[in-house]
């Protein structure tokens, strides 16, 4: 296990005059309240209390947009992959997260490190995403003088905003049951709101208030019945309706607003039909007391994953002479809902902006192909909404896959802290995207722009006519807001996992984002890696990618887990059988017979490795030959090797057919949640040929793992 320490980075020749709680020469306003300020902040997650991530700077401007360089860079860390953080700015101090929970403070101007906290984090009992180990982090929320960052372990700390220190360090959730935190809290009158996430893993999602001065729960609200109650079935252990992104809350009323994931099992309904409220759910909250004042559940019933996950939106619109407080909210299906903020009344829906299977057909044992997939349609992506067109602009992902369901005993069979899928899914064609703006008062799409890779970033909208958000294709794109037209497009040469930030310092302003692709970015073959890029008019011209992370070293540095309490059943395999968990540590090349082509010194089918149904199973794949191999769950040895899915994916090291170098150590977690005979191979190509594949069961009889040999 990869162990972190906290630590203060002390500030160098910088100034803390500006940090928040420190006292200042002078204040900057923010953004929404003075257009043409010298210094401008973008104090929250979505820049004003709305969440509608719109600039009202006018510097940059669709007549000079195509003049923007680079001001400066930061790389987010030696082996990260794949960068989500939302930074914040708050008195010219800019607050931004790596995925891995570390916090810095660096001058927004120059990018110069004031201070940075390292917390220790357990970063792979967390079921977030679909598999333990793939850490996200959006950022933090900066109040009075104070940072409030969540961990992916479900903790809720907080830091001195002028020097990094820990004032309270608070647990969440429970991480050992697969909760994790990857977004920062809402704050309002002198409370934190805070979501759960790991639905997926058969929890109930919530939401939760907070102390922001103690850090102590005030109320907590479920999204789902208890099992046993309502929708929810007392057979296994499911749940669902995560708060993955950000709530809003109205200032004046004091109601808040929070997007819901899915329900669980993700791809059957066979243990909860009908409809499943508050899943896929816009719902409103009293933020004083948690009381339900409505919801409204955009898709039913779920069966493909369709989170309407979205950090919820806020604007007033004004037609023919009467002003309406307006929610907005998008889902994986693809459609972008308007709605009555009072009362949850459906104002307007967009048209399913992603491709959309037609029949769109539920999940069986056999298979079927369904567009969108479990990635959208409209991801997490925040979208930006303009009071000036009337137009939310929102980046759109076309990814289709093959779902599929597992028998009804293993779902009813599920353990919490274990994916809860109920079935499978694998990619089924290229995946593109698109930058789309919607009229809010009609619900009509204004314009759309198709995109050779997916959009998950999200996007930024200025009174400068422009509208921002960067693709998987590597390229940081500016359109025209009204008419689509791209005027910009640099080519980072990373993929974008966050959404862009606009801010003045000094009579500049700058336009921020964080390159280096989205957890889910991976899956379209994009390239990863890990740069914060600061943009402004006569900057340094971007003539060549920014750095890509290596091949092969998938979204993070490999997380080992701790063997410490697991039983060692024979050289390979070490088991937790209260948590029904197996780490097989398998070795490529442990031995020198066949010319290296083994595992754990078995090849050509001499091993059969057996796991029991339902059991959590952690390959640790490490290399020990001077040849470069990988290792996969496959459904047969014939070439092209076909993938068996678990859950969210693929049972594979990162760059299968590349592989990995000698004495490199990855690792790989699923769920063998359904019984059968498949094979562990080597994908690079020729190496199953030549012998590097033994036999793999998942079996309903078993009751513990074993490794079974033939001489």
């Amino acid at each position: 296990m990869v162990r972190r320490t906290a630590t203060v980075v002390a500030a160098v020749s910088l100034t803390l005059a500006g940090v928040a709680g420190a006292t200042a020469t002078h204040q900057p306003t923010t953004d929404a309240q003075a257009p043409h300020a010298a210094s401008a902040d973008w104090p929250m997650f979505g820049n004003s209390t709305d969440n509608v991530r719109f600039s009202t700077l006018t510097q940059i401007n669709a007549g000079n947009v195509s003049k923007l360089g680079v001001a400066w860079t930061m790389q987010e860390g030696k082996n990260l992959a794949a960068w989500e953080t939302v930074p914040v700015v708050v008195n010219g101090v800019m607050y931004l997260t790596t995925n891995t929970d570390q916090v810095r403070a660096v001058n927004a101007a120059t990018g110069e490190l004031i201070w940075q906290y390292t917390p220790q984090v357990d970063f792979y009992h967390s079921v977030a995403g679909g598999g333990g180990g793939v850490p996200t982090n959006r950022g933090v929320a900066v109040v009075n003088g104070k940072v409030y960052l969540l961990t992916f372990d479900a903790r809720m700390i907080a830091l001195q905003a002028s020097t990094g220190e820990v004032i309270w360090d608070v647990s969440v959730a429970n991480k050992i049951q697969g909760y994790g935190e990857s977004s920062p809290p809402t704050y309002w009158n002198g409370m934190l709101f805070v979501g759960a996430q790991e639905g997926d893993a058969g929890m109930r999602g919530f939401e939760a208030a907070y102390d922001a001065n103690t850090g102590k729960q005030i109320w907590r609200f479920y999204t789902v019945p208890a099992p046993g109650h309502g929708w929810n079935s007392a057979q296994g252990n499911h749940g669902g309706g995560d708060v993955w992104m950000p709530s809003v809350i109205d200032s004046t009323t004091g109601i808040l607003y929070l997007g819901t994931g899915n329900p669980s099992p993700d791809f059957t309904n066979a243990v909860r039909s009908g409809c499943n409220p508050w899943v896929d759910a816009v719902v409103a909250l009293n933020a004083r007391t948690g009381k339900f004042i409505w919801g409204h559940t955009e898709i039913c019933n779920d069966v493909w994953d369709y989170d309407a996950l979205q950090s919820p939106i806020l604007f007033n619109l004004t037609q023919n002479g009467k002003t309406t407080r307006v929610v907005g909210n998008g889902n994986k299906g693809g459609q972008y809902f308007f709605f009555d903020a009072a009362s949850g009344k459906v104002l307007a829906i967009s048209p399913y902006l992603s491709e959309w299977s037609v029949p769109h057909l539920k999940p069986n044992a056999a298979g079927v192909r369904v567009c969108p997939g479990t990635a959208g349609g409209i991801e997490f992506s925040p979208p930006a909404y303009s009071p000036a067109t009337h137009a939310v602009y929102q980046p759109v992902t076309n990814a289709c896959q093959i779902f599929s369901t597992i028998p009804l005993a293993n779902t009813q069979a599920h353990r919490l802290g274990t994916v809860d899928t109920g079935g499978a899914v694998a990619p089924s064609g290229p995946m593109t995207g698109a930058m789309a703006a919607v009229d809010a008062r009609t619900g009509k799409v204004l314009w759309k722009d198709a995109m050779s890779k997916p959009m998950f970033g999200g996007s930024l909208a200025t009174a400068g006519n422009l509208a921002f958000a960067g693709g998987d294709d590597g390229h940081f794109y500016a359109f025209d807001a009204r008419t689509g037209k791209i005027l910009y497009s640099p080519n980072f040469g990373l993929a974008f996992g966050a959404p862009p930030i606009a801010y003045a310092v000094n009579g500049t302003e700058y336009i921020a984002i964080a390159a280096g692709g989205a957890s889910v970015s991976a899956a379209d073959g994009s390239p990863l890696g890990g740069t914060l890029a600061v943009l402004k008019l006569g900057g340094t011209p971007i003539t060549k990618p920014f750095p890509a992370a290596a091949a092969g070293s998938g979204l993070v540095s490999v997380k080992l887990p701790s063997l410490k309490g697991y039983t060692r059943l024979n050289p390979w395999m070490y088991v937790d059988t209260t948590h029904q968990h197996v780490v097989i540590v398998l070795v490529a090349g442990e031995t020198g017979a066949d010319s290296g082509f083994n595992f754990d010194g078995y090849y050509d089918g001499k091993a059969n490795f057996i796991v029991p149904a339902n059991w959590t199973v952690d390959l640790e794949f490490s290399n020990k030959a001077a040849l470069p191999h990988s290792a996969g769950i496959v459904k047969s040895t014939k070439t092209p090797p076909q993938l068996q899915p678990f859950g969210f994916g693929v049972a594979v090291t990162p760059n299968a057919l590349g592989g990995t170098g000698h004495g490199v150590t990855q690792l790989v977690s699923f769920v063998a949640d359904h019984a059968g005979s498949y094979f562990v191979a080597c994908l690079v190509p020729g190496h199953i040929q030549s012998g590097m594949w033994d036999h793999f069961t998942i079996s309903n009889t078993a009751k513990l793992p074993s490794i079974q040999t033939t001489k």
